[in-house]
């Protein structure tokens, strides 16, 4: 089960209330769970996934109040995409996303985390901007470089280098 943990600005885009989110649990997935925040770059609604255990993350971009209801599904393709790159294998990335096939939202709990998921929504923006705006930019290779920055709270290892690592202690 996926548990996402949400920012109020998600919260209130999904149209959530408080009686809608469920209690924080333990995660029971390899990968465990995700934040999810909501912000705009280039005039366009962006969301960014950020692993809670990896800092992982991905930005899905093109939100609009009748399409942000396919959460699940922007979720799916855009983890299954981010796993692919990692050159992650087809049978462990269906693992993973089996996983991942009920969903509950949550409040964020944890404001090291938050930290971490507004540092990396500052950082998408300028790196998009910079890269000349979403119609110019290569958008996997900003993912691919987030990924790859070393993160103070992962003892400062890249967080694609913690994704390999439970992924190998995860082995069947």
């Amino acid at each position: 089960m996926l548990q996402v943990r949400c920012t109020k600005k998600m919260q209130d885009a999904l149209g959530l209330r408080q009686t809608d989110l469920s209690g924080i649990k333990e995660p029971d997935s390899i990968l465990g769970n995700w934040y999810a925040n909501l912000f705009t770059v280039d005039r366009r609604k962006t969301l960014i996934f950020m692993n809670e255990r990896t800092l992982l993350s991905f930005i899905v971009y093109g939100m609009r109040k009748d399409n942000i209801t396919d959460f699940k599904e922007y979720f799916h393709r855009g983890l299954r995409q981010l796993l692919m790159i990692e050159n992650i294998g087809n049978e462990k990335i269906e693992e993973i996303l089996a996983q991942y096939e009920t969903i509950e939202f949550t409040r964020a709990d944890s404001r090291t985390v938050l930290g971490n998921l507004n540092d990396l929504v500052n950082i998408y923006k300028y790196s998009i901007q910079y890269d000349g705006g979403l119609k110019e930019c290569d958008l996997t290779s900003i993912i691919c470089q987030m990924n790859r920055t070393p993160q103070r709270n992962l003892g400062w290892s890249y967080s694609v280098e913690i994704l390999a690592e439970l992924l190998k202690m995860n082995r069947h």
